[in-house]
């Protein structure tokens, strides 16, 4: 459930057109629901700039008695390619404490990770990988113009991985900003053999494709929900 809850609340900021401007600064706020019942659990997720040219920092954080969760991103922003520099996750709860510290470097593209079981490991990377927080900030310039699904490359630990992001419908969401038109896009990972598994978000293109609810569905009795209870900029 670590990677369904916290992957829901990702951003798709910008269009086809900003796409060599940068990237805007805001703030959200989400409301966690597990099978459809409201939890204590509130989310947050910020971006904004980091020292140095193209540079920012990505957060999601959630807090409750229930889980503690950090998730954070340094990347570089260049014409619609945002590329790693470092991601940090840490994540208590449920009985279970897991920690991954990845540095990535592109001359040539590798990965060094250092985890809670592990130790430290340097591997090869593909060189369009991005880290699982970032690579929703794809969907910038693909679903802008006109294009209904788009390829990612993760990684995450020791772990490389695919994700496939389509357009499967459309739905009008009464939201914190207004009723907004929303495209329903389903994340589909390569090598899941969970038939039933399934994650969607709902994202605004009038409000720079940002997600405005999320679900995953992990099995018949295990539904996770995130809803946007505030916005700014």
């Amino acid at each position: 459930m670590r990677g369904a809850l916290l992957a829901l609340a990702l951003a798709l900021p910008g269009g086809a057109a900003l796409a060599a401007e940068p990237l805007a600064p805001f703030a959200a706020e989400y409301r966690i629901h597990v099978n459809k019942i409201p939890t204590p659990i509130k989310a947050t997720l910020v971006l904004e700039p980091a020292p140095g040219e193209d540079r920012y920092r990505m957060l999601f954080e959630a807090d409750s008695f229930m889980l503690t969760n950090t998730e954070e991103s340094w990347f570089q922003w260049n014409d619609c390619e945002p590329r790693t520099e470092r991601y940090v996750h840490e994540f208590q709860g449920f009985g279970k404490h897991r920690y991954h510290h990845t540095d990535f470097s592109w001359s040539p593209p590798k990965a060094v990770n250092s985890d809670s079981k592990e130790g430290k490991e340097s591997f090869d990377i593909p060189a369009d990988a991005l880290d699982e927080l970032t690579m929703l900030l794809r969907a910038r310039c693909v679903f802008a113009t006109g294009d209904k699904e788009y390829t990612a490359t993760s990684v995450y630990g020791d772990r490389v991985r695919q994700h496939h992001f389509i357009v499967i419908d459309r739905e009008t969401l009464d939201t914190p900003m207004g009723e907004l038109d929303t495209l329903i896009v389903e994340k589909r990972r390569k090598g899941d053999r969970k038939e039933k598994r399934r994650t969607l978000f709902w994202v605004a293109p009038a409000k720079d494709y940002m997600v405005v609810k999320a679900r995953h569905i992990e099995s018949t009795l295990l539904r996770g929900e995130l809803i946007m209870i505030d916005y700014g900029n």
